[in-house]
C-alpha cells in the first residue's frame, strides 16, 4: 500500500485526513484518521491497513493533501 499520510479520504460523505501510521502490537500497521468538527473538537478513527484498503477499494474518494 502506498503512503496515505496527509491524504484526505471520504467515508460516507464525511471527509477524514490520514493523520498517522504506526505499528500496533508489533505485527500490524494501524492508521489514524482525524477530522475537525465545526465546534473545534476532533474526532479520531483507528483502522488497520486491511480495513483502510477495503474502504479505498470500495470506491471512497482519495484526495490530495491539505494545503
Amino acid at each position: 500500500m502506498s503512503e496515505y499520510i496527509g491524504k484526505r479520504i471520504v467515508i460516507n460523505n464525511v471527509e477524514w485526513r490520514v493523520a498517522e501510521k504506526r505499528m500496533k502490537y508489533g505485527r500490524e500497521w494501524c492508521y489514524t484518521l482525524s477530522r475537525e468538527n465545526v465546534d473545534g473538537t476532533y474526532e479520531r478513527l483507528e483502522l488497520n491497513e486491511d480495513a483502510l484498503e477495503s474502504i479505498i477499494e470500495s470506491g471512497s474518494k482519495v484526495m490530495g493533501e491539505l494545503k
